[in-house]
């Protein structure tokens, strides 16, 4: 039977009939109407729909990456799963408040013998061993319906739980979806920046080791000390040092992408080896309204809903202390010969039992007061849930902008320590200066070209931060996003 039409019938079959406990409401609370100026400076804006916020990278890679994450990630899927469990538990509720019907054969006999005689009555006792006796045949074909009337509705509360429970199953699937599109992206940033160092620290290699070998030369021309030999040596291995531990990194970015888009590791090599840029975005963003962020952000949404299923528990634990009525009914056939199916005869039974709790030991007030304490505590969570999105998306957009303003402070020193090894190394060469400069302007180098790598692949780990902070990437699985309304 479809669940659409339970539901339905439910509806029209309870109609009318009181609810105890509290109805919810979601709750108010207080939203900034503009973010802090630290967190606005120096930041332009962007569209308002970052459901697919990772193409503005601009990287085909990343993008099939999060394709591949989005359609066979394991974490999605179960909580894909969730959602499906979570649907059952409501049909489960529904159909509590509906007749329930089975489908029953009985067949009995019963032998009566007699024992004794007193004046004109016959005394017997049922199942006794004597002389005489009676045969008493029973044959029962039909259905059997019982029916709990939700009369003050712990029935109904209990929808509104399931209701809600589907809900923070949505947003958990989708708080997955938003940590996922995330954590693909992150990994990819590690992946390039590891493969960027390497790139840095080759080319700085290839130079020292000219380095090295001009030294040589010179130290046979007997135009330098072996010293300045020794120097150029320990630097071109220093900067080898440095190569295996990139490798590392960007191999351990590689197993992590693999396990997010559930495939393994060597099934990437040919996508994520060959070398690639940075991924930088253009565009500079800001949070649109503080109070979109109430819609967007799956945590806040989901611990909305928790707060509504412990709502609705309260209302059903309020009914666990008022009277419950059950209608029973049987319809069928009856038959006194249990060997003659030909004269089956018309049966029907009803009755009703009302129950009402008298004397439990304060179970149920140690209920109501422990889902009373439930339903406060969803309360506190769901404001400590907004408070705490409100401070990430603060914290993202501040760390965005400033390491912007670090990168650019980055690149200039770069221009400069390539500048500097230029002229440190002309001045060794016309022995206007001693080796050390050459040392000191090469490792400076290489340090401020490492950092500006760093800064730039955390500019754009910090736009990462942003759209996830504003909850980006939320609705991106269609068929994820359509299930709550399903």
């Amino acid at each position: 039977m479809n669940p659409r039409w339970i539901a339905a019938l439910a509806a029209v079959l309870l109609s009318g009939c009181p609810m105890v406990g509290p109805d919810y409401e979601r709750p108010a609370v207080e939203i900034p109407h503009h973010w802090s100026k630290a967190a606005s400076a120096e930041v332009g804006r962007v569209s308002k729909d970052n459901a697919t916020w990772w193409r503005t990278f601009n990287d085909p890679v990343l993008n099939a990456l999060v394709a591949q994450a989005i359609g066979f990630n394991p974490d999605v899927k179960q909580a894909k799963e969730r959602i499906v469990q979570a649907r059952s538990q409501r049909v489960i509720a529904v159909a509590a408040g509906l007749p329930l019907i089975d489908a029953r054969g009985y067949a009995n006999r019963r032998q009566n013998n007699f024992t004794g005689q007193s004046g004109n009555s016959v005394v017997g006792t049922a199942g006794g061993f004597g002389l005489g006796g009676q045969h008493i045949d029973i044959f029962q074909l039909g259905f059997d319906s019982r029916w709990e009337l939700d009369v003050f509705g712990h029935i109904r509360r209990g929808i509104e739980a399931a209701d809600a429970r589907i809900g923070v199953e949505v947003e958990n699937a989708r708080d997955v979806l938003v940590t996922l599109l995330g954590e693909v992206a992150r990994n990819y940033l590690d992946l390039r920046l590891a493969q960027r160092q390497i790139a840095i620290a080759r080319d700085n290699l290839a130079t020292q080791a000219d380095t090295h070998q001009l030294t040589r030369q010179r130290n046979r021309a007997g135009l330098t000390s072996e010293l300045d030999v020794t120097q150029a040596r320990s630097q071109v291995a220093t900067t080898e040092a440095q190569i295996p531990k990139f490798e590392a990194r960007m191999n351990v970015a590689i197993h992590a992408l693999a396990v997010l888009v559930g495939r393994n590791p060597s099934d990437l090599n040919r996508m994520l080896l060959p070398a690639g840029a940075i991924p930088v975005s253009p565009l500079r963003v800001i949070a649109d309204l503080p109070s979109d962020l109430m819609r967007r952000r799956p945590d806040i949404q989901r611990a909305e809903r928790h707060l509504a299923a412990a709502t609705a528990e309260v209302g059903r634990a309020t009914a666990e202390l008022y009277p419950k009525l059950n209608l029973a009914t049987f319809l069928g056939f009856q038959n006194n010969d249990v060997t003659d199916f030909t004269l089956l005869g018309k049966s029907w039974s009803i009755g009703s039992t009302l129950t009402a709790p008298v004397f439990y030991w304060g179970a149920n007030i140690a209920n109501l007061e422990a889902k009373e304490a439930g339903s406060r505590e969803a309360l506190w969570a769901y404001r400590s849930t907004v408070l705490n999105a409100f401070r990430e998306v603060e914290d993202a957009l501040v760390q965005y902008a400033m390491e912007q303003q670090r990168l650019e402070a980055l690149q200039q020193a770069v221009e400069a320590d390539e500048l500097a090894v230029r002229l440190a190394e002309e001045r060794y060469l016309r022995g206007l200066a001693d080796f050390l400069n050459v040392l000191v302007a090469q490792r400076a180098l290489l340090t401020s070209q490492a950092q500006a790598a760093e800064s730039a692949a955390l500019v754009s780990a910090n736009l990462i931060a942003v759209y996830k902070a504003l909850g980006g990437g939320w609705q991106v699985d269609r068929q994820l996003t359509g299930s709550a309304s399903d």
